[in-house]
This record gives structure tokens, sequence and C-alpha cells, in this order.
């Protein structure tokens, strides 16, 4: 990294940064190489907001995202968004303003009959219903929550504003490449004084000030996972002073700070229930400690005020070995990388080793102000689970723990084939399964290692792929004697062309090996013949970590047809001549 980017991207990081070094770093940032990836977003509101885009921009390099932010017109909401559409943007921010819904619409309320306020309401939501329906192909829509512009209204404000509220946030959940922001929480934060300007907001329509937006771009960045660059999936965590307060192995079982009332006892106990939360909701926690085995495991068995049980990890490493070590043998253990990784200790000297020697780990301490500790969680949730998890996500720790019974029952068998064949394994396979938009967008988004192409796809662009007549959008269901595995496929194919050309496929690296990857070509295969297809198309791209799969095709019974100087490959087949390798222990049924 140049020395000019990296003192750019320094003042971007520095939240005390003067906006006039802030625009200069990103000017310095605009005009440098950038290997990252490039965003297109358009922002439609009924205010003038022209200065979120200087904010959105600072943390978008901070996720080594280049934005390019597009206003669109003053309360022109419909013919906004479509002009976003037509411009390709990547994201679509909506941001209705209560007040302004009408002119000073709070004050009007109370002259109203309830029945016109609910009627003029309903007829904004109708409009905003509209402009979500036309940005339905867009890669990700946001929702912008709204608040009171008076924090002391009278009367029917704040009931109609929970009404307002509360249909956005339906209308989000109708809709995969949706998602609900809430501001009045920023508000309540930064605090209504240093939010809001009504100087600003009378001569202008301009009522927010730079301290919200600021915090309003640090907030969408967490909600969209830093505008997708990221997606972490595990959590991994020290013991002591950081799952309670003391050392075990020193205080004893009794002597350790763990208390839903008393202080500081209740800060440990509140930070172990947001992470069973975190657990709940698709995230993986990990125990990385110096500990005693047995002394941990006491804590999580028969403390009193244990929040966490041995039953919330996926994987434990309680030794006395470096945790870097440690680190890497729980990335092994669940087969994913260390990007994929939150470390969380109260030790500098063991985060600066975790900084060091495993830059791609997300590190944080326990803050030294132990209060903190609960809104520090907060922004560790967001980075795992902003923007929602499919529903196959969810509750992912007993699906890792399967694999770690499916290993032992492995030894059981004098060949893997005959392992394979007593797994009674099973694939329900679909065809442009709408209902699962949501979690085929996030398995494209985050496989990495069995992935040919490596092509990333939005709920928006699988959406518009399965309304293609041309196109289908396969995704498989597996399952076996362990238990399911939920959605951990996706095939894209399309049909457009003289030939069958495959777009995508990726796994899950829970199912890799079991013989899935070559079960599901058949009914690609059948579809390309229904289709009219002779031929079938596919191409493996090479990235820093699917290796694994450079001669998946070649092990399928695809000719490779050309190679290129970077290592991808092109293979094609005729689709009445090929024989499939053989997977014949996998049941597999059409969905």
């Amino acid at each position: 990294m140049s020395d000019a980017r990296s003192d750019a991207l320094a003042i971007l990081r520095n939240p005390n940064a003067a906006m006039t070094d802030v625009l200069k770093a990103l000017s310095t940032l605009d005009k440098a190489e950038h290997t990252g990836r490039t965003l297109k977003l358009g922002i439609a509101a009924n205010i003038s907001v022209d200065l979120l885009a200087n904010y959105l921009r600072r943390y978008a390099y901070l996720a080594d995202v280049r934005l390019e932010v597009i206003n669109g017109s003053y309360d022109d909401m419909l013919n906004d968004v479509t002009e976003f559409v037509a411009q390709g943007v990547d994201h679509v921010l909506l941001m209705p303003f209560f007040d302004n819904l009408y002119a000073a619409w709070e004050s009007q309320l109370d002259a109203l009959v309830a029945e016109d306020q609910q009627a003029r309401m309903l007829t904004w939501l109708s409009k905003l219903k509209l402009a979500v329906g036309q940005a339905a192909s867009v890669g990700r829509l946001t929702l912008v929550g709204a608040h009171l512009w008076n924090s002391t209204p009278y009367g029917a404000a704040g009931e109609l504003l929970f009404d307002f509220n509360g249909a956005m946030k339906e209308l989000a959940a109708e809709h995969a490449n949706a998602q609900f922001l809430d501001t009045a929480a920023i508000v309540t934060h930064v605090g209504e004084k240093s939010a809001l300007d009504a100087r600003f907001y009378y001569a202008g329509k301009a009522p927010y000030t730079p301290v919200f937006f600021d915090e309003f771009a640090r907030r969408f960045a967490l909600a969209t996972r830093g505008f997708a660059s990221y997606f972490y999936k595990v959590v991994a965590l020290d013991c002591d002073n950081t799952l309670w307060g003391g050392i075990v192995g020193e205080d004893g079982l009794n002597g350790i700070a763990l208390d839903p009332y008393n202080y500081p006892g209740n800060v440990y106990w509140a930070v172990q229930q947001q992470l069973r939360q975190l657990e709940s909701q698709g995230i993986l926690l990990c125990l990385c400690t110096k500990n005693n085995l047995a002394d941990a495991d006491e804590v999580f068995a028969t403390h009193p005020n244990a929040v966490l049980k041995d039953e919330h990890f996926a994987a434990k490493k309680v030794n006395w070995e470096p945790k870097v070590v440690n680190l890497q043998a729980l990335a092994t253990e669940l087969n994913l990388g260390l990007e994929s990784f939150i470390f969380i200790d109260d030790s500098d000297f063991e985060l600066e080793a975790v900084r060091t020697r495993l830059p791609q780990v997300n590190v944080f301490q326990v803050p030294k102000k132990l209060s903190e500790y609960p809104a520090m969680l907060r922004d560790v949730a967001a980075l795992c689970v902003a923007g929602g998890l499919s529903t196959e996500s969810k509750s992912r720790t007993q699906q890792y723990k399967q694999l770690t019974l499916a290993a032992v029952a492995r030894q059981a068998f004098a060949t893997q084939e005959d392992y394979l064949r007593s797994l009674d394994l099973k694939v329900h396979i679909y065809r442009d399964a709408r209902q699962q938009i949501a979690r085929i967008a996030e398995l494209t988004q985050k496989s990495n290692q069995f992935n040919v192409t490596t092509r990333r796809y939005t709920p928006g662009e699988i959406g518009a792929l399965m309304d293609d007549a041309a196109s289908t959008v396969y995704s498989f269901e597996v399952s076996d004697r362990f238990g399911e595995c939920g959605i951990t496929g996706v095939i894209i194919v399309d049909f457009a062309a003289q030939q069958a050309t495959v777009d995508a496929f990726l796994m899950s690296c829970r199912v890799i090996g079991r013989g899935v990857e070559f079960a599901v070509w058949p009914t690609v295969f059948d579809d390309s013949r229904k289709h009219g297809k002779r031929c079938l198309t596919a191409t493996y791209l090479p990235s820093a970590k699917n290796g694994q799969v450079a001669d998946f095709f070649d092990r399928l019974g695809l000719s490779r047809a050309e190679e290129t100087n970077d290592g991808g490959r092109r293979y094609e087949v005729q689709v009445n001549d090929v024989r499939l390798a053989d997977s014949d222990w996998v049941e597999l049924i059409n969905g």
C-alpha cells in the first residue's frame, strides 16, 4: 500500500479527524489505484441529504470499497428509483423524513381526525410501496426508519410514527433484497441537539447535522456488512475476564464475577446473554482460551448464573497453546477461513499476537471501561448478522457438531465409499425457489472454497434470474442420518444462447466430499435437453481460495476446451454424450 493511500485511510479511521482532512483523504483515494470492489448507490429522500455521500464514501473506503453515490431529486422517490435502476445502481437507500411527509406533518396531525391521519399516511406508504417494487431488480435496498422531529410531540404523532415504521418493516420483510435501518436510535445516541438542526431544516429542508450523518454512515456500513465486503461466521472467545470476571483457575468457581444483579458480574452476564443470542442467529461460538479444560467446563456446567453452556459452542480449544495456534486449529476443524473469524480477548499481549500473525482475523478487546462491553458486543453482532439471516443460517452450531459425529463414525468403515453409503444421503433439488432467494444470495456471497467462479449475487439479482425464462437457479438441500444441513448448494445456468452455460456452481464447505457435488448434475443435463441444447459449457475462474475445485469439471466428466494464462479453464461437453461421475449412494429428489 502506498504511503499516501495508507495515510488517507488513517485519517478516515480517526473519529476526530476534521472534515476538511476527511475530504482531502477521500480525494486522495479517488485518485489512487483501487483493487477492491466498486459499487454504485442511489439515495432517494424527501429532504436534502447531499452531505451524506461523503460520510458513506468514508466508511466504504474503510471496507475497501469505492462507492459512487447518486443523489436523487428532492421528494421524487418514484422517478428517482426509476432513474437509479436505469443507471444500474447496486444499492438503493430510501429515506422518508416523517415531519416532511407533508408540510409540517407532525404539527398538522391533531387538527385531523384519526381517519384522515391514517388515510394521508397510507397514501404516502402506497407511494413508498411502488418505489420498493420498482427496485426489485436492484441488488440491495435499505428502507430508512423514521423518527420524530419534535421530541415532545402533541397527541397522535408518536402513535402514527409507530405505525409508519411498522409498515416499512413489513414492506422490507416482503422483499428479499430489502432491509430496515432504524434512525431513532441514532438520534438518541448522538443526542437531538447534535443530530438535528432547525435552522437548516426550515431554510433548506436539510435537518441533519454532520454528526448524525457520520453515525448513520457508520451504522449503515455495519448493517450492510461493510457494503457486503465481509461475512463473519465465527466468534472465538477467551474465558477469564472475557466471559466472566476473574481467573477461574485462581479464584475458583464461586470467586468469579458472573451475576445478573451486581457489578461487575452483571456486565459479563449481559454479555453472555448477547452471545447466546448471536449463536441462535447462526453465528458459531468457539472457545480459544488458556485454561485448564476441567475448570472451564465446570463453569459452563455448574455455575448457577452461566448463560452459555457447552451446547452453545461449535468447537473448543481450551489449553495452554498459543492462541494463534488454537485459532488456526479451529479454522481447520470447522473448515472455515480465518477471515471468517472474530476474536475477543481482554489481553493486549494476546490480541497483538493475533493481529501480527493472523491479520485476517478481526480482533476486539474487552473495553478497559467495562460498562462499554455490551455496546462493543452490539457492534460485533452487527458485523456478524447485519441485514438478517436466512432460516438455514440460524442455529448452525448443531450442524457443525454433526460434522464431528460424522468424523467419529467414519473411523468404523474400511473405505470412504462404504462410509458414504452408510450415511443415507438425500439431496432435494429445487428450481427457481423464490422463498430461498435470501439463502441463495447469502451462499453466493459467503462461499469461497467450493466455488468455481466466485461470482457474487445479491438477492435482487437472484430474483431477476429466477424471473428470466432463459435462466434457471438451482438450489439443493442435503440431509443424512446425522441430521439436516439445509440449503447448501447453488447452480446457475443460462439457457439463452445456443448452448447451456453454467454461470455459477458453489457449495457450503459442510457438505464437500460426500458425492453431493456430482449427484446434482443429471438434473441440469436433463433440463438442458428439454431446452433443446446440444452442448453445455462451464468455466473455472481461479481465486485465492478455490484451488480445490480447479479440476472439478474434469472429475465431473466435461472436456477441457481452453486454458488461460491465469489458470482459468473453459469446458464443454455434448449433453447427449456426457458420462458423469457416479455417486449412486446419494438419493436425488426433485424438490
